[in-house]
Formats: structure tokens, C-alpha cells, sequence
């Protein structure tokens, strides 16, 4: 049972079964035993470690949100465009295509899609690889925010020891 408002942190070496919990959460895999529940008001939100999903041919306002003119964030209501500043992106950088943009950026528009689905349950698989010391703040400060639960693997033990309310650790 995962909990409402807690972010767990799974660390272990490669190899210890952590993304393929994550893939059977999300049901692309059958678990080899047990069962996974998944609650009828649960939405799930997933970023693998590829960061799919993206087309290089979108703008970053269409990569994270679509045709949307405002994004819900909690309770509040703001503009693409503020929403967008928030995961660093400046109002020019907004229409560049996402083929034009760095590893690191598009993490961050994967983040914000993420974010402004309206998921209770983020599912992040290595969320920190590519990003910068500024990219890796506001990720922090959206994940403690976030009003749902969050599963986050990581071997970014520091990240973790900022953001998790409860540790898993796959330690052989």
C-alpha cells in the first residue's frame, strides 16, 4: 500500500529488479508472483529512464501540455506559459522544437507533461540523469509539492535523502 502525500526511494545496484517493479506497476510487465492492485481512482503517471514519448517535431508547449491554455497545479489555476517557467523554460525557449533541445530539457518538458496530467501516483525511473543543479531543484520542490504519491528510483542517494519519506534499498 502506497500511502497518499509519501515518496518512496528505491536504490540498488542494476540488475535488482527495480524498473521491472515499475513496468509491472504500470502493467507492461506480469509479475513472476504476487499481485499488484491498483486502486480504481489511481492515475498513474510513468517516465522511464528514455524519457519516451516525445516527438522531436513539437514545441515544448505542445510536448508537455498539449493545446491547453492553463494547467491545474493543486489548487491553483495558471497560465502555459508561468507553468512552463517553473521547469525553466523562458517564454522564447517555449517554441523551440523539442529535437532542438538537450538531454537536460527534455527531461524537463517530460517532467512538466508529467506534472500537468493530473496523476495521484508518479512512477520516476532515474528522473535526475541529465539534469543540472537549477533543473534538479525545481524537480524537488514539484515532487514535494506533488499531493499524491510518488515512487522514484534513483542512485542518486542525496536526491533521495532530500525527498523520500520511506527508503527501499535492494542491497543483494
Amino acid at each position: 500500500a502506497i500511502p497518499r502525500g509519501q515518496i518512496f526511494g528505491f536504490l540498488g545496484p542494476n540488475g535488482s529488479g527495480k524498473t521491472s517493479l515499475l513496468l509491472a506497476l504500470v502493467g507492461s510487465l506480469v509479475p513472476t508472483g504476487g499481485e499488484i492492485v491498483v486502486g480504481a481512482n489511481t492515475r498513474i503517471g510513468y517516465l522511464d529512464q528514455a524519457r519516451s514519448g516525445l516527438s522531436d517535431g513539437d514545441t515544448v508547449v505542445q510536448a508537455a501540455v498539449g493545446d491547453a491554455t492553463e494547467v491545474a497545479v493543486g489548487d491553483e489555476r495558471m497560465s502555459v506559459g508561468s507553468y512552463l517557467e517553473r521547469f525553466l523554460f523562458e517564454r522564447p525557449k517555449q517554441r523551440l522544437r523539442v529535437g532542438e533541445l538537450s538531454g537536460g530539457e527534455r527531461a524537463r518538458v517530460c517532467l512538466a507533461r508529467l506534472l500537468s496530467g493530473r496523476c495521484n501516483l508518479l512512477l520516476l525511473d532515474e528522473p535526475t540523469n541529465d539534469l543540472d543543479v537549477d533543473t534538479l531543484r525545481a524537480l524537488e520542490e514539484a515532487l514535494l509539492q506533488f499531493a499524491g504519491c510518488v515512487v522514484v528510483i534513483s542512485h542518486d542517494r542525496w536526491f533521495l535523502d532530500r525527498i523520500a519519506t520511506h527508503m527501499l534499498a535492494f542491497e543483494g
